[in-house]
């Protein structure tokens, strides 16, 4: 389509037209969490270093010369031992077939939101950038990413999974696109189930059968082997996995209404419920004490845990983690996946949309060629084959993952219970600019109530915080 073809709001999109002064104004309203370590306007004018940047093919990246086009990318992927040789392979393609120099900035996972936020109040933000969770929301709501919305066709919204655009819009403005779709599915160890007596091909389906089979694996499985993992580490990261089990209970402690206004209640009957039910597994040895998701993956993967919500790349990482479980089909033949236990009252299951977004700064100069790298990382065969399929999280686009030439992979009995139904019952936390602020407190209750404290208070109490954190 020529820019005679696009409206004007997209014209604007693609020329760059948003002042700093604007995108500074709109920070200063808004504001952003305060875990962050900055804040938008904490870090304006701050020369703080960025990551190592190089370019796909290893070499420090160059600004525009001799007619070849740059663009910044900024990513854990590159940052990952796992992951890096394949995510440069296929930018290098893009680099030679569009005559541009990628500048390929890798940030480690748990730093991304904070350089991003640094980079783009120096006034040097990556023209694209990987996210994932709440920070398109906290990007978005400060005014530091475009609305992308004008440039998705309506053929992809159509071939999209449930909620996978829902997960990067803010207050109706589309900040970031599916990259892979990785929400967490009910594992389930067929072996442990087999050893407590139970039918591994049966998954409990309600947490009353979930309860039941967990006391019997308690009275037959060995002291050092936990019914269930539920990471309660302190960090944000725990909440995404807790959220599914506090909805499966009824509860809805924070609700946004679409328009970015959250109701407030850690006190409800299902929320109260989820925590003290929580509690009950710490008392009674069910699930291990201050563990967090990678220490719980090392010991599901070695026998030790029989259920745990987890994303679809855990087949992955039991192949890097246990020998015996090197292959799809060693995975499959001694675990399945379904959906998260429905509780009472309550007739779907839900889990959390967890989602790896790709998103373009607002203060992007060539936005037309952002936008082309957009499309190149969610449907080049070169991404697809040598990135995706190998990290092991769906494909963005639905038909990619159940028809054509890359639905091989996708194909084994763990893939289609994701693709078929754990995927159709994401649904996004109430994520905003504030919502990391927020997700502190939770995850400190969370450890307390672990931990022993009387559920109703903390609660309570919690509530009180939280509605600090969004009402003031």
């Amino acid at each position: 389509m020529t820019m005679d073809g696009k409206g004007e709001g997209e014209k604007a999109f693609l020329e760059g037209k948003l002042s700093r002064r604007a995108l500074l104004k709109r920070a200063a309203y808004l504001g952003v969490a305060t875990s962050l370590g900055s804040s938008l306007l904490a870090a304006c004018g701050d020369n703080t270093a960025t990551p190592a940047a190089s370019g796909a093919t290893g070499t420090q990246a160059s600004g525009s010369a001799g007619g070849t086009k740059s663009l910044k990318f900024a990513n854990w992927a590159s940052a990952e031992t796992a992951t890096k040789d394949n995510i440069n392979k296929a930018l290098a393609v893009f680099e030679k077939d569009n005559n541009v120099k990628i500048e390929n900035i890798g940030i480690p996972f748990d730093q991304v939101l904070q350089q991003l936020t640094t980079m783009t109040n120096g006034g040097n933000p990556p023209d694209v950038m990987q996210l994932s969770g709440n920070w398109p929301y906290a990007l978005g709501g400060a005014g530091a990413l475009a609305d992308l919305g004008s440039l998705v066709t309506d053929d992809w919204r159509k071939d999209a999974f449930t909620n996978s655009f829902e997960v990067g819009t803010y207050k109706g403005t589309l900040y970031a696109v599916p990259f892979t779709v990785t929400p967490h599915g009910f594992w389930y160890s067929k072996d442990l189930l087999t050893q407590a007596g139970l039918d591994p091909a049966k998954p409990p389906k309600t947490i009353d059968e979930l309860n039941q089979a967990m006391s019997a694996m308690r009275s037959k499985l060995p002291a050092d082997a936990y019914p269930i993992g539920i990471d309660i580490s302190k960090t944000e990261y725990a909440l995404v996995g807790f959220w599914p089990w506090i909805w499966t209970f009824g509860g809805n402690p924070m609700a946004d209404d679409g328009k970015g206004n959250v109701t407030i209640n850690w006190a409800d009957d299902g929320t109260v419920a989820a925590f003290t039910w929580l509690q009950g597994l710490v008392k009674n040895k069910l699930t291990p004490p201050d563990q967090a998701i990678k220490a719980e993956r090392e010991l599901m993967a070695n026998g030790k845990i029989a259920f745990k919500l987890d994303g679809p790349y855990l087949t992955g990482i039991f192949a890097n983690t246990n020998p015996n479980l090197k292959t799809v089909e060693a995975v499959n033949s001694k675990f399945g996946v379904s959906t998260t236990p429905t509780g009472q009252g309550v007739s779907k299951p839900v889990t959390a949309a967890d989602i790896h977004n790709l998103g373009i700064s607002a203060q992007a100069k060539d936005k037309a060629l952002a936008w082309k790298l957009i499309q190149f990382l969610t449907t080049s065969k070169e991404v697809i084959t040598t990135f995706l399929i190998p990290q092991g999280g769906m494909l963005p686009r639905l038909s990619y993952n159940t028809t054509g030439d890359y639905a091989k992979p996708y194909a084994d009995p763990i893939n289609q219970a994701f693709i078929k139904d754990v995927i159709p019952s994401m649904r996004p936390p109430a994520y905003g600019p504030r919502y990391s602020t927020a997700a502190s407190f939770i995850v400190s209750a969370l450890q307390e109530i672990a931990g022993g404290a009387d559920v109703k208070q903390r609660l309570t109490r919690l509530n009180d915080e939280v509605k600090t954190v969004y009402l003031g």
